[in-house]
């Protein structure tokens, strides 16, 4: 008798703590939204910083403030490289024209990976006699 009672009492107790997690867990759904909106506004900036390094589609900046430098590559347009997508040329042609050790200014977003939307150079770097 004592064990079924307190069987019955512990099924009672886990069906209640079951409905109040479950309760707790629909109050976080609206606060998740709320995330997700400042997350979006999170994903645009602007940095001014040296070019530490440079590849055909990519450019390394080191910002001001900032230890370690970050990697930025253009927008990608046109959809599928198949459809003929790829990388914004005209970025492109901006990055191969840009000298390492130049002081720039970048607006960038972030889609999956830092984008570089806008490259205005700042300073070129001294040349070596």
């Amino acid at each position: 008798m004592f064990a079924r009672l307190a069987l019955a009492w512990s099924l009672a107790f886990g069906m209640v703590g079951f409905c109040l997690i479950a309760g707790a867990a629909q109050d976080k759904k609206p606060d998740e939204k709320k995330d997700e909106k400042k997350d979006e506004k999170d994903r645009k900036g602007a940095v001014t910083g040296v070019i530490t390094a440079k590849g055909d589609n990519w450019i390394e900046i080191k910002a001001d403030g900032e230890e370690k430098a970050r990697k930025y590559v253009p927008q990608w347009k046109g959809g599928a490289p198949a459809a003929g997508g790829g990388p914004d040329k005209d970025m492109v042609a901006q990055i191969k024209g840009t000298v390492v050790n130049s002081r720039v200014k970048i607006e960038w977003l972030f889609e999956e990976r830092f984008r570089v939307m806008k490259l205005e150079v700042l300073k070129k770097p001294e040349e070596k006699k």
